[in-house]
């Protein structure tokens, strides 16, 4: 959910303890109404011999409303006050039929919480009600706690002064002697006080003894100044004093100050009590200390605005922070950019090495990042593997500068449970002013920056660039149709023959992903294939590959026997996201070749690098379980990246695919056939069949069967087919290897 405030919590916690009596409640619901968004904000007092509430403010749809009394049976709140707090998301109404209103009103969630007194006790009732769906949730309860705990002192100390004033005047009427009061004194947790006309204290409770360190005696004739912190100015004690002559009560919080001289916060009310004559008789002030309430008030405030995690602002707290960044610095015509950083396959980290080497890897960013913040920066961790950061610059080359530094900070290996883990992140950057004048715009544009970095120069930093608004239109259409054409299966597998260069004829076909979308039209693997690994999409994507795949080639097989010396099998490329170390997702191959009856040793698993460098040995663990198996590996595009001769000595491989580059401009003797004969000779002599990808003259052809190549693939021998045309294409092209 999306608070959109008005003002920070604290300021409207503030705003609220400007006010005294009803006006405290009136103040409180409608602060908390706008703060988290609800349509409706009550505060009860509970009868639980009649079993019924009153209201004490109701705020209703913008305005205040006029107060009601309702029965709890049937309700939701009558769950609250016995059970302590209550937060339904949505469908209220169905939940509580026997509650009519719910469903009059067109409400939707509900969150309730139980006041409650010193003792414990249930006094009321803090609820707030929402009409659109999911607005109650998780993400404001620690908002409503810091209301919660406001109202119910307030709540407390209403209802015990006017049973004090209650009280008092029985006592009064029976006997003018102030000193029966004194039973009711100290029947109290609250520190309580009676002074007389000119301010001189008659008398004092436990409590009050207790809590301020003075004995009675050293009490009884002082004036209560005796008790003032001095950390508060004369201005707050003759406005204090107005209100008190003006309202006859006054209510806010004081720093007092102990015997020993330790100052403490307390919440304080007065009241001026006359007599018959309209003469002021007393003032009788009662006082709690506040000093945990506040100590939990904070801790619940940082809660509210801080990541668990990293101890840095979340999203909320940095919205705040930074739209008055902005304003100043618009004002001031300053230099502001807009950082977004995304940690590089956190997904991958957490599957691999655990959830609590993830969050040791997100806590270390977030220190590192912190590490280098100024006090006039905003940083955040705005959920997962994101952060954002607001800094001010002089020039663009210090800029690019700190940018630097912040990416060399991620050089260093971070030591985990289960071993040592490189981060690495990726930065896109938006410059207020130039891409953008408001917080919402510098927001989005820095995320497109960081999603073109993560795609062009993962581990580095882009800044946004008008280019990117169409990219990012183009992206979004394609990442919304891909949802789609995953779930109902709209996307294909079509063949590409990979002949065996001793007999010429079709050894195994690779299978290549094809979506024809009737919107977008033809869209290229490399446009949706990232997209599907960024939105988690690419498990499905690639079962739905596999077990199309190896159910064509089953049909190939039965079909077309009598035509093959032996069966042709299928290769399958699986990208790093599919290899989930954690849910058994490792079986799903086999549990296919399986249900299709098609012998493992005809299902090729081809996979690129990133998945040994991303995680060595969780990948060794898994090739080796699927080598097992029964199933054939290949490793793709070798020699293309960072490969190491330690890929193909320890981890099980069957084949070598060439890369297509080094096939494209081979010629005799020339430097791409120099590394093409090394690749060859190499995989030979670890006996490793290779494939050549790319193909596409005689001339590439002969020399690669010259060089001892055991497989080619590309256009010479045919492009992609789709079903149909491939099984045309083995009946034509005679049998099998």
């Amino acid at each position: 959910m999306s608070l959109k405030l008005d003002q920070s919590v604290d300021e409207a916690l503030k705003l609220v303890n400007e006010y005294s009596g009803h006006q405290y409640f009136d103040a409180l619901v409608t602060s908390l109404a706008q703060l988290i968004e609800a349509d409706y904000v009550l505060i009860g007092d509970l009868d639980l011999v009649e079993h019924k509430a009153d209201t004490v403010s109701l705020w209703c749809e913008g305005q205040l409303g006029e107060k009601l009394s309702y029965d709890l049976e049937g309700t939701p709140c009558d769950q609250v006050y016995s059970g302590g707090i209550c937060v339904y998301p949505s469908d209220i109404a169905t939940l509580f039929p026997r509650d009519k209103m719910l469903a009059d009103l067109g409400l939707e969630g509900y969150v309730g919480k139980s006041l409650k007194d010193a003792n414990g006790k249930p006094i009321g009732l803090l609820v707030a009600l929402f009409k659109q769906k999911d607005q109650a949730c998780d993400n404001i309860l620690g908002i409503f706690d810091l209301f919660a705990i406001r109202a119910s002192a307030e709540l407390e100390r209403a209802l015990w002064e006017r049973e004090q004033q209650k009280q008092i005047s029985l006592l009064q009427e029976k006997n003018k002697q102030l000193d029966l009061s004194h039973r009711v004194f100290e029947h109290t947790n609250e520190g309580l006080l009676v002074s007389d006309a000119n301010n001189a204290i008659l008398e004092v409770n436990a409590a009050f003894v207790r809590t301020c360190g003075y004995s009675r005696d050293e009490l009884i004739g002082n004036n209560p100044s005796i008790l003032s912190s001095g950390l508060q100015p004369k201005s707050f004690y003759r406005e204090m004093w107005r209100d008190l002559m003006d309202k006859g009560i006054w209510q806010g919080e004081l720093w007092n100050r102990r015997k020993n001289g330790e100052t403490y916060p307390v919440w304080s009310s007065i009241s001026l009590v006359k007599n018959e004559l309209g003469e002021i008789a007393n003032f009788i002030s009662s006082f709690r200390d506040i000093s945990s309430e506040k100590e939990l008030q904070k801790q619940l405030y940082h809660q509210a605005t801080h990541d668990y995690l990293t101890g840095l602002s979340n999203s909320f707290e940095f919205q705040d922070h930074a739209q008055k960044a902005i304003s100043v610095a618009q004002r001031a015509s300053q230099h502001i950019a807009l950082i977004r950083m995304n940690i590089d396959n956190l997904s991958m980290v957490n599957s691999s090495y655990g959830h609590v080497a993830g969050d040791m890897v997100v806590k270390t960013v977030g220190e590192k990042l912190k590490s280098q913040t100024r006090d006039s920066d905003v940083l955040a961790r705005l959920g997962g593997d994101d952060f954002a950061l607001l800094v001010g610059y002089d020039s663009f080359t210090r800029l690019e500068k700190q940018l630097k530094r912040t990416l060399d900070l991620f050089q260093e290996k971070i030591e985990t449970e289960s071993g040592e883990i490189l981060p690495s992140c990726s930065v896109g950057i938006s410059i207020l002013g130039e891409d953008a004048d408001d917080l919402d715009s510098l927001m989005r544009n820095a995320y497109r920056a960081l999603r073109y970095a993560k795609e062009h120069y993962r581990g580095g930093y882009s800044f946004y660039s008008q280019e990117f608004e169409g990219q990012a239109r183009r992206h979004d259409k394609v990442e919304n149709r891909l949802y789609k054409a995953v779930s109902e299966g709209l996307i294909e597998p079509y063949f590409q023959p990979i002949i065996n260069f001793q007999d010429m004829t079709v050894h195994h076909c690779e299978a290549l992903a094809r979506w024809n979308d009737e919107q977008l039209g033809q869209v290229s693997p490399v446009e949706f294939v990232p997209i599907a690994e960024s939105t988690g999409l690419i498990q499905k994507l690639g079962e739905l590959i596999l077990d199309r795949s190896v159910q064509v080639f089953a049909q190939l097989n039965r079909e077309l026997a009598p035509d093959l010396n032996s069966p042709i099998g299928v290769t399958v490329n699986r990208s790093p996201g599919e290899f989930n170390f954690s849910d058994g997702g490792r079986e799903k191959t086999q549990e296919v070749a399986q249900s299709h009856g098609l012998d493992p040793e005809l299902v090729c698993i081809e996979i690129t690098e990133n998945l040994m460098i991303e995680s060595p040995d969780d990948a060794l663990e898994q090739l080796n379980h699927i080598k097992g198996q029964g199933f054939t590996l290949a490793l793709d595009d070798f020699g293309t990246g960072f490969s190491s001769l330690s890929y193909l000595k320890h981890y099980p491989f069957d084949y070598l695919k060439i890369d297509q580059s080094f096939v494209r401009d081979m010629k005799e003797q020339g430097d791409d056939y120099i590394l093409v004969k090394t690749i060859i000779q190499m995989a030979k002599t670890l006996g490793l069949k290779t494939i050549a990808e790319g193909v596409e003259t005689e001339e590439q052809c002969q020399l690669l069967k010259e060089l001892g190549c055991d497989y080619g693939q590309g256009y010479l021998f045919s492009k992609p087919l789709s079903k149909e045309d491939l099984f045309e294409y083995v009946r034509k092209s005679g049998k099998g290897a």
